[in-house]
């Protein structure tokens, strides 16, 4: 079966990502810009295991309470400060690194949701890819 995250695990991202990547100024929240359709085509290589672990945590959290998913988000940031290699530490720093990619890959990307219509993240802190061909 090939890699991909249920529509609950998208939900659950885009809960996280409004609390991770809010609306700010002429920023849009992340839901609003966020290419979840392009999900499936940035996890494909990866390991399947990887991946159903993954979808199963973020279909949890798409369902928990907001507070509890900000304390997931501050037990996240603060892990990255934490020398301890205990497995709470371990397991936040992992889900901080693995979520926030995900989140900035769809945040600041060319492939956003089409149905969004402001000034993309991209625009907005001037970024242009330019590409060579051969």
């Amino acid at each position: 079966m090939a890699n991909h995250l249920s529509k609950n695990a998208q939900k659950g991202l885009g809960r996280l990502g409004d609390l991770i990547l809010p609306a700010s100024g002429e920023f849009p929240k992340y839901s609003d810009v966020a290419g979840f359709q392009y999900l499936d085509e940035m996890v494909e290589n990866a390991p399947e295991d990887d991946i159903s672990s993954l979808s199963l945590v973020l279909s949890i959290l798409a369902f928990m309470p907001g507070f509890i998913l900000q304390w997931i988000v501050s037990k996240m940031e603060k892990s990255q400060y934490d020398p301890s290699n205990g497995i709470l530490a371990v397991t936040f720093r992992q889900l901080n690194v693995g979520i926030r990619g995900l989140l900035y890959s769809t945040y600041y990307s060319e492939k956003i949701n089409p149905n969004y219509k402001g000034k993309t993240p991209e625009q907005l802190i001037d970024f242009e890819v330019k590409r060579v061909a051969d």
